[in-house]
């Protein structure tokens, strides 16, 4: 995995400027700000790539296991016995009536 900070080549430039110029002068006790100006005169990195890209990369790790979960879920419905004479809908009505408290404690009259 590369960082944003080793693609940038101002910042790069800038220091192996001052490696250099470690090498070449006897640094005297200014030398830490002397880097760091020479760092914020190279500026700000660049901009992250942005919410597209990512969001891109995001997809095609994906899409794989869409793809797989889609023929595994028609796979299982091609294999179901589903009986087009049996009410589906009125199994799911009768579990949705609701019941009283006469009928959990067994008072009914």
């Amino acid at each position: 995995m590369r960082f944003q900070i080793s693609e940038n080549e101002r910042l790069k430039r800038t220091f192996q400027e001052i490696y250099s110029a470690k090498v070449r002068d006897d640094l005297g006790d200014g030398w830490q700000s002397d880097v760091m100006r020479r760092v914020r005169q190279a500026g700000p990195l660049k901009s992250a790539a942005g919410f597209w890209p990512a969001f891109e990369s995001l997809v095609w790790r994906l899409a794989p296991v869409c793809c797989l979960l889609v023929l595994l879920l028609g796979l299982l419905f091609m294999r179901m016995d589903l009986d087009r004479g049996y009410d589906y809908l009125g199994t799911v009505t009768a579990d949705m009536e609701r019941s009283t408290l006469s009928e959990f404690y067994g008072l009914e009259g």
